[in-house]
């Protein structure tokens, strides 16, 4: 049994990062079925059916599909079948992938959205939903625009994502108040990444090391990273480091090599090159003009 990475494995011409948080992909296959595969969902998606079958397996549960529904799928791991059921053999879906970063912006946009989370649905890592006439119109949208292979625009992605979420949110409450919970716990896990951050200021762990105390994976610590700081981290921690290190120096209180081991460097030249580089002089002169 393959093990496919979804979105990275789907094409390797598409970019690796969703724009704007969001990607759609339109998905097509010809054959009679396809053999059930690993599947790790590297970002939620809305697998939009259009035509065909859809099997997928939890821990805990089992949901198969025909085109007159579509599945939500939160990140993580799956087992997955696709089946053509037309005399042509077509498959086809249309796939909304869609970042935590998107969704939390969603929700931060409408925090007013009336939704109940007094269903055993709300708690799913997978939700199937019925097409109504407007589901049906809203993917027969996407399919013509994706039609030819033509990429649509960013901007208008992310507005197609907003547009499903809120229709989402007025029809199927129940269902949608599990992605809130999601939203919400974000929010409260880029407060522990910060808070892990800001405590290892002066140490030398390495980004990678941090990543691992995060228990996520280094490109996704440095994506939320950027999100949080608004810079890469080896910038940060560098500006932080240099500006803890003047501070000091101001003082006068240490020299630079008692500072230089105290802000997480382990020799001195590499202390005072990442400073000159920071402020144009070294320490030592800085710590002179401050006298």
């Amino acid at each position: 049994m393959s093990t496919i990475h979804i979105p990275g494995d789907l094409s390797g011409n598409m970019p690796e990062e969703p724009i704007n948080g969001v990607r759609i992909v339109n998905y097509h296959s010809k054959a009679n079925e396809i053999v059930r595969s690993r599947i790790i969902l590297q970002y939620h998606l809305f697998s939009l059916l259009v035509e065909g079958q859809k099997s997928v397996h939890t821990p805990h549960s089992h949901i198969q599909i025909a085109d007159d529904h579509f599945l939500l799928l939160t990140s993580g791991h799956y087992l997955m079948t696709e089946k053509t059921i037309s005399p042509q053999g077509n498959y086809q879906s249309i796939l909304l992938f869609f970042t935590q970063e998107a969704l939390s912006s969603f929700f931060h946009k409408y925090p007013d959205l009336l939704l109940t989370t007094s269903t055993q649905q709300a708690n799913g890592c997978v939700q199937a939903f019925a097409k109504d006439d407007f589901l049906k119109g809203f993917i027969q949208s996407l399919s013509l625009m994706t039609a030819d292979g033509y990429k649509i625009p960013a901007a208008l992605q992310a507005l197609k994502l907003e547009e499903l979420l809120l229709y989402l949110a007025h029809k199927h409450p129940a269902q949608l108040a599990g992605l809130r919970a999601l939203a919400k716990h974000s929010c409260e896990t880029d407060q522990a990444l910060k808070n892990l951050v800001e405590s290892h200021i002066e140490s030398n762990i390495t980004m990678e090391e941090l990543a691992f105390l995060s228990n996520i994976s280094f490109s996704t610590f440095k994506r939320r990273f950027l999100k949080l700081y608004g810079m890469p981290p080896s910038k940060w921690f560098l500006q932080k480091k240099m500006e803890h290190a003047a501070a000091l120096l101001r003082l006068g209180k240490e020299k630079p090599g008692e500072i230089c081991y105290k802000i997480g460097y382990e020799n001195h030249s590499s202390f005072s090159y990442s400073f000159k580089q920071m402020y144009g002089v070294t320490p030592k002169e800085y710590s002179n003009r401050h006298m």
